[in-house]
């Protein structure tokens, strides 16, 4: 099943001269339990393909659905609220809350949701990521590397179908990199997830499904080493 697609996807800056093809047609669907990298050098348009992809900014043309349904076309107000339902973000620091416990960065999505706080799946989740006897600490008593796993429990305790990690180990050192990677494909396959990882360390894609490559503005898949 397609959980995210992209369908002749670009997006533009400027006019005229001074017109920039930031990200030129794109077509890609990702699967439900695939773990996929983009790859490519600085400037080449990932960041601008990770945001339409998360309905950050929408395309110039095209269009992108979110399991199924329309995301990139209907009103800012329904797709905030699409992108909190269907999207956990991953960021290269890890944004936590810093006056907040490891559970209370979880139960932000409660508030947000105005819904009941799950125990039993934050600690299910928290186990699985090996960080539930740090549930009570704060941002500032942990690594790095638990940080990260923290990220990455509160973007998969609110049940989305897509994570979208933006240079998740660039702050880790290379164990702790591996750790987070394996954690990510891990949960992908386990709840069925579509995760698309943005990375520079091409060491890290040897746990993904696919590898595409972004090289001015156009995404390709590489096929092979």
């Amino acid at each position: 099943m397609k959980l995210i697609e992209m369908i002749d996807v670009s997006r533009s800056f400027g006019e005229g001269e001074l017109k920039i093809d930031a990200l030129k047609k794109t077509n890609i669907a990702i699967e439900a339990g695939e773990f996929v990298a983009v790859i490519g050098p600085s400037g080449s348009g990932k960041s601008t393909f990770l945001t339409i992809t998360g309905g950050l900014q929408t395309p110039s043309s095209g269009k992108v659905l979110i399991n199924g349904k329309p995301f990139s076309e209907v009103n800012e107000k329904k797709r905030a609220k699409l992108r909190f339902e269907e999207i956990g973000f991953i960021l290269q620091a890890s944004n936590l809350v810093p006056f907040l416990t490891v559970q209370d960065q979880l139960h932000l999505a409660n508030k947000v949701a105005k819904s009941k706080v799950d125990k039993h799946k934050r600690d299910e989740l928290l186990k699985e990521l090996g960080i539930l006897e740090l549930k009570d600490k704060f941002p500032s008593d942990l690594s790095g590397g638990q940080r990260q796993r923290v990220a990455i429990a509160r973007a998969l305790y609110h049940d989305p179908s897509v994570i979208l990690a933006d240079e998740p180990t660039a702050s880790l050192d290379t164990q702790k990199a591996f750790e987070v990677v394996e954690i990510l494909a891990r949960e992908t396959k386990m709840k069925n997830k579509a995760t698309i990882m943005v990375t520079h360390d091409e060491r890290l894609i040897d746990y993904c499904d696919k590898v595409f490559v972004m090289k001015d503005g156009i995404l390709s898949e590489r096929i092979g080493g």
